[in-house]
């Protein structure tokens, strides 16, 4: 019987070491190279607008967001990215920059999977890319 009990306590132990671990959705990127936004849902961003995205580290973005600088967590979670609530500085800027930066936020909010083709970065949801950026 104690056997039996050893036994089982050693399977479970090794199915949870063989629970998949959630993996980073931008592992494929370097760290800290900068992407420039050039895209957002659909539209170009304008010349004056500087949007970027970076990976610092494992499940974490930043970057500027056209006024403000930000980061968050990124994650994986169950086959689909989620990003998380982003936090940033606080400036206001003209109205222009400021509704680029509106587009930024509530379409990386959406974001639920990552590409990366030809050298650019593609943010999509439901198959589509929302945001689109180079290096």
């Amino acid at each position: 019987m104690r056997a039996i009990m050893i036994g089982s306590v050693l399977a479970l132990a090794v199915l949870a070491a063989c629970k998949p671990q959630e993996s980073d959705p931008l592992e494929a990127l370097a760290p800290n190279v900068i992407w420039e936004v050039t895209e957002i849902a659909g539209q170009p961003v304008p010349a004056n607008v500087e949007v970027t995205l970076t990976h610092p580290e494992k499940g974490l973005i930043a970057g500027n967001s056209g006024c403000n600088r930000y980061n968050g967590r990124i994650s994986n979670q169950g086959g689909r990215v989620r990003v998380g609530e982003l936090v940033g500085t606080r400036m206001a800027c003209p109205a222009d920059v400021m509704a680029v930066e509106g587009a930024f936020h509530s379409n990386i909010a959406r974001v639920d999977e990552v590409k990366i083709e030809d050298d650019r970065l593609q943010l999509m949801v439901d198959g589509k890319p929302v945001i689109i950026a180079k290096r």
